[in-house]
């Protein structure tokens, strides 16, 4: 009991954080992903983008449970 609150406590203040932080948050992805579209037309790396486009889909779908 006590671990579950533990970890519902900081994946509250997890979510508080990324929340209060969410222009910047949105900044910084908007920024990665025009880097790795920049890369993806100079060295065509089609794998690295999808890898990159799963990666971050993975987190915020599992940031969402």
């Amino acid at each position: 009991m006590i671990l579950t609150f533990l970890t519902s406590t900081i994946l509250v203040i997890s979510v508080l954080l990324v929340l209060s932080n969410l222009g910047t948050v949105a900044e910084d992805t908007a920024k990665a992903l025009r880097g790795a579209l920049v890369r993806l037309r100079m060295h065509r790396g089609l794998p690295s983008f999808v890898a990159f486009g799963v990666l971050w889909v993975t987190i915020f779908g599992l940031g969402l449970l």
